[in-house]
């Protein structure tokens, strides 16, 4: 082959090659569609599964009577149990002929007299730290058993002071942008500002058969009723969570969304639903197998929806401005 043809088998080659790297980059691209495109319809089922699930799992219930008669916790007791085992390889020891190789008998010795001081100052070490966590469950204790003396006498201060520790831990952002309270000795009543309907998706994911990420509108009923499930949702959520918490035999929630305010015409906070939960009823509900907007008909409410077009403002059971 002259050189001639050898650049043209070399220029063959390369296109090959070429090819070659061109179908793989192909294969590799799609599978990395088809992988994106399954994780976005995974993220999206996801999404709508959490939305209109938030209630399922709600606080479990404390008893504020069982910490009420909860023992004062016990003073430890001084052990030295270090110190007697480094006694007891003391009095167990005995000269050795070999003992001259690691510096003699006495220097043995001296050394399992200087383990029963290390022992006993660890013993003392250890003693010390259990009367300091003692000492703190003693001051946890107290403060426990205070509290539900406070709660269970019906103070309401006490409520306020459970209702902001709560807020204080939760992070649950799906419930809403964030919570205020009324509480007096009649009432207690939570105001949970939820999110407006675009928390719903306005479209539809699937994975097509290709592999193809496939996304069409969602009709506005379907979305207006995946709304309304939303906001029941939170409203069971936040009204299961302070059952769990506080010795209240029923709660009102009222969901507040922005909305357009016809008399201004400007967005603003708007009621959309408002319930009165009574504890014995609520209780009797199997919250992994209800539907949130159907489960309202247990309790008396008051909402104005309608799947054409949604939520309209509506008057609370309990006044938002007290």
């Amino acid at each position: 082959m002259g050189w001639r043809g050898a650049v043209r088998s070399m220029a063959a080659a390369a296109r090959r090659a070429e090819r070659e790297a061109e179908r793989r980059r192909k294969h590799y691209a799609k599978q990395q569609l088809i992988e994106d495109a399954a994780d976005a319809v995974t993220e999206w089922h996801d999404h709508m599964r959490e939305i209109v699930s938030l209630h399922v799992d709600p606080t479990d219930d404390m008893d504020w009577e069982a910490v009420l008669r909860e023992p004062e916790p016990q003073e430890p007791s001084r052990t030295n149990t270090r110190e007697a085992d480094a006694t007891a390889r003391l009095d167990a020891f005995k000269p050795r002929f070999w003992d001259f190789l690691s510096g003699g008998s006495e220097r043995r010795r001296e050394g399992l007299e200087r383990a029963i001081i290390d022992a006993r100052a660890e013993d003392e070490q250890a003693h010390q730290q259990a009367t300091d966590a003692h000492r703190i469950r003693c001051a946890e204790w107290k403060a426990d058993s205070a509290q539900a003396n406070r709660l269970l006498s019906g103070d309401v201060s006490a409520q306020r002071d459970v209702i902001e520790e709560m807020q204080s831990l939760s992070e649950d952002g799906l419930i809403g942008t964030h919570l205020s309270f009324r509480i007096s000795d009649e009432s207690l009543h939570a105001i949970a500002h939820v999110h407006g309907d675009d928390v719903v998706p306005k479209v539809r994911r699937k994975q097509l058969q290709s592999g193809r990420l496939s996304e069409s509108k969602m009709p506005a009923g379907e979305a207006n009723e995946l709304y309304q499930d939303y906001v029941c949702s939170a409203a069971l959520r936040v009204a299961g969570d302070l059952f769990g918490l506080l010795p209240r035999d029923e709660i009102y929630v009222t969901c507040v969304t922005d909305m357009l305010d016809r008399a201004t015409g400007h967005q603003a906070g708007m009621p959309i639903l408002s319930v009165r939960f009574v504890r014995e009823t609520f209780r009797r509900l199997s919250l992994g197998r209800i539907d949130p907007s159907d489960s309202m008909r247990n309790f008396v409410h008051e909402m104005s929806f309608k799947r054409t077009t949604g939520f309209s403002p509506i008057a609370p059971l309990q006044p938002l401005d007290e």
